[in-house]
């Protein structure tokens, strides 16, 4: 290989790990900024009048609409560039394992997207049919959350594959520490128990814990782009 040839893959290289990073430091904005939406700037109904929700969501469709943009579009497409960086780190380290990993990841991205979809789509639906049909509307309310929540972290058993792959095949590479491989199988194990309704704080276990390792990944990014 020539000294020109090194030189540009070390810069794609610094680009890529750049990238990354960057992916990796925003995905936990996407999650805070579903957290403050829905948890702080909306008062959705929570009670059996469904008449009132639907009223509600019509009132409210513009920043749900930006919640789902944000938590399921964006934070998609920056998964899909941290599943491609991070693939590309452990290039050769159990590489089966790796595959299936980036698999999992892959499938993720898959999920959010078409979780936006369904969002944006059965919300903007159930509204022009709730002027019209308000009974047909009320099915379609139930059908579409119902479908949205099971595809965009109603149980979040994909995400949790992927990180607690990723953090076996960590513990056979320099490239991530001890600890946060450690910390990496503790948040996927928490995302695979989210497919056991009845254990409580599963969900909000996995979420914490993967902004931590979101961070601490971007970090290790920024390290090797610098070394």
């Amino acid at each position: 290989m020539s000294i020109e040839t090194m030189r540009h893959c070390q810069v794609s290289d610094s680009k890529l790990s750049r990238f990354g990073a960057l992916a990796f430091f925003l995905m936990p904005v996407c999650y805070l900024g579903m957290f403050i939406i829905f948890g702080a700037l909306l008062a959705i109904p929570q009670g059996p009048d469904i008449t009132e929700r639907i009223t509600y969501v019509m009132a409210e469709q513009d920043l749900i609409g930006i919640a789902y943009l944000l938590g399921y579009f964006i934070f998609g497409f920056l998964l899909l560039v941290a599943v491609q960086v991070i693939h590309n780190r452990f290039l050769g380290v159990s590489q089966h394992l790796l595959n299936s990993a980036s698999l999992f990841g892959f499938i993720w991205v898959v999920l959010m997207m078409c979780a936006g979809m369904i969002a944006l789509v059965g919300m903007n639906t159930m509204i022009a049919l709730n002027l019209k049909d308000p009974q047909a509307a009320a099915i379609l309310f139930y059908s579409y959350t119902m479908i949205v929540n099971a595809l965009g972290g109603g149980i979040e058993l994909v995400g949790g594959m992927w990180v607690l792959l990723l953090s076996i095949v960590g513990l056979r590479s320099p490239i991530f520490s001890r600890p946060l491989c450690v910390v990496g199988l503790f948040v996927g194990a928490f995302g695979v128990l989210t497919v056991f309704p009845s254990l409580p704080f599963t969900k909000e276990a996995f979420g914490l814990t993967q902004i931590v390792w979101f961070v601490w990944v971007g970090v290790v990014l920024c390290r090797h782009k610098d070394s």
